[in-house]
């Protein structure tokens, strides 16, 4: 009896340690200014899962592992900034001819600036970070 006792009990807590994840805000700026409209992804070197956010008007955003705004699992990250090009065509065509026409067109070049190359890619980023973070974070690219 004692070992069926034993057996759930070691079930019960196996199951109730769930991942755990820490809030992790901040703002991104190009040559000093905030970088609105970027994507940005913790990618994780070793233990951890990929977490992302995208940055608002002013630079500033939040980050998601799980849930939406539910912050990053422990670890160390690099950390990848690109920039979206443009918004999805959502208009309505009349045939398919002139849906087809639509989407051989090139894609919108972005509007705003451009984020450097460097850290678009992970193999490439200087940036790396450690969750949990202490405050709340800055990453300062630079375009030259």
């Amino acid at each position: 009896m004692s070992r069926i006792w034993f057996c759930l009990t070691v079930l019960f807590l196996a199951g109730c340690g769930g991942v755990r994840t820490t809030p992790v805000t901040g703002v991104v700026t190009l040559d000093g200014k905030p970088l609105g409209g970027a994507a940005i992804q913790f990618v994780p070197q070793g233990s951890g899962r990929d977490a992302t956010g995208q940055t608002d008007a002013n630079g500033e955003f939040v980050m998601s592992t799980f849930e939406p705004r539910d912050g990053v699992v422990a670890g160390t990250y690099k950390v990848v900034i690109s920039q979206p090009l443009g918004t999805p065509d959502s208009k309505q065509y009349a045939t398919a001819e002139e849906a087809m026409a639509a989407a051989t067109k090139p894609p919108p070049k972005p509007s705003g600036p451009v984020v450097p190359q460097q850290y678009t890619r992970v193999d490439q980023t200087p940036l790396t970070q450690e969750v949990p973070a202490k405050g709340r974070l800055t990453f300062e690219l630079k375009s030259k």
